[in-house]
Protein backbone atom coordinates (compact mmCIF):
# COMPACT_ATOMS: atom_id res chain seq x y z
CA UNK A 1 0.00 0.00 0.00
CA UNK A 2 2.88 2.33 0.69
CA UNK A 3 4.07 2.15 -2.90
CA UNK A 4 0.62 3.08 -4.26
CA UNK A 5 0.54 6.15 -2.00
CA UNK A 6 4.04 7.09 -3.06
CA UNK A 7 3.08 6.82 -6.72
CA UNK A 8 -0.03 8.97 -6.22
CA UNK A 9 2.01 11.53 -4.30
CA UNK A 10 4.68 11.61 -6.99
CA UNK A 11 2.06 12.09 -9.72
CA UNK A 12 0.45 14.95 -7.77
CA UNK A 13 3.83 16.58 -7.17
CA UNK A 14 4.70 16.29 -10.86
CA UNK A 15 1.36 17.83 -11.86
CA UNK A 16 1.88 20.76 -9.52
CA UNK A 17 5.45 21.28 -10.67
CA UNK A 18 4.42 21.17 -14.33
CA UNK A 19 1.76 23.87 -13.94
CA UNK A 20 2.90 27.06 -15.71
CA UNK A 21 2.30 29.41 -12.79
CA UNK A 22 5.21 31.67 -13.59
CA UNK A 23 4.01 32.11 -17.18
CA UNK A 24 0.58 33.40 -16.12
CA UNK A 25 -0.28 37.03 -16.81
CA UNK A 26 -0.83 39.24 -13.76
CA UNK A 27 -4.44 39.93 -12.90
CA UNK A 28 -5.57 43.44 -13.72
CA UNK A 29 -8.70 44.72 -12.07
CA UNK A 30 -11.01 47.19 -13.80
CA UNK A 31 -11.14 50.78 -12.55
CA UNK A 32 -14.95 50.64 -12.49
CA UNK A 33 -17.49 48.12 -11.30
CA UNK A 34 -20.23 46.64 -13.50
CA UNK A 35 -22.33 49.81 -13.11
CA UNK A 36 -19.58 52.19 -14.19
CA UNK A 37 -18.92 53.49 -10.67
CA UNK A 38 -15.22 53.98 -9.81
CA UNK A 39 -13.84 51.26 -7.53
CA UNK A 40 -12.22 52.09 -4.20
CA UNK A 41 -8.63 50.95 -3.86
CA UNK A 42 -7.09 50.41 -0.45
CA UNK A 43 -4.50 53.05 0.34
CA UNK A 44 -5.34 55.20 -2.66
CA UNK A 45 -7.29 58.42 -3.03
CA UNK A 46 -11.07 58.29 -2.84
CA UNK A 47 -12.58 58.13 -6.35
CA UNK A 48 -15.10 60.80 -7.26
CA UNK A 49 -17.72 61.42 -9.92
CA UNK A 50 -18.68 65.04 -10.59
CA UNK A 51 -16.98 66.00 -7.32
CA UNK A 52 -18.97 63.52 -5.18
CA UNK A 53 -16.88 60.92 -3.31
CA UNK A 54 -17.96 57.38 -4.26
CA UNK A 55 -17.87 55.86 -0.78
CA UNK A 56 -20.42 54.65 1.75
CA UNK A 57 -23.51 56.83 1.75
CA UNK A 58 -22.73 58.46 -1.60
CA UNK A 59 -22.58 55.22 -3.61
CA UNK A 60 -26.16 55.67 -4.85
CA UNK A 61 -25.35 59.14 -6.15
CA UNK A 62 -22.27 57.83 -7.97
CA UNK A 63 -24.37 54.96 -9.33
CA UNK A 64 -26.95 57.39 -10.76
CA UNK A 65 -24.19 59.59 -12.23
CA UNK A 66 -22.70 56.51 -13.91
CA UNK A 67 -26.09 55.50 -15.33
CA UNK A 68 -26.79 58.94 -16.74
CA UNK A 69 -23.45 59.42 -18.47
CA UNK A 70 -23.76 59.26 -22.24
CA UNK A 71 -21.90 56.46 -23.95
CA UNK A 72 -18.74 57.88 -25.53
CA UNK A 73 -18.93 57.65 -29.29
CA UNK A 74 -15.97 57.67 -31.63
CA UNK A 75 -16.29 60.44 -34.24
CA UNK A 76 -16.69 59.12 -37.76
CA UNK A 77 -15.68 60.68 -41.03
CA UNK A 78 -16.83 59.33 -44.37
CA UNK A 79 -14.61 60.30 -47.29
CA UNK A 80 -15.63 60.03 -50.94
CA UNK A 81 -19.39 60.21 -50.62
CA UNK A 82 -21.67 62.98 -51.71
CA UNK A 83 -24.86 63.41 -49.68
CA UNK A 84 -26.73 64.62 -52.78
CA UNK A 85 -25.97 61.59 -54.98
CA UNK A 86 -28.14 58.50 -54.60
CA UNK A 87 -27.46 55.15 -56.19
Amino acid sequence: MWSRGAIVGAVCAAAIAAAPVSAADPVTYPDTDANGVPMNRSGGPVPTMNGIPCVGGHYGVCFSFAQNQPVPKKPQAIVGHSPTVTN
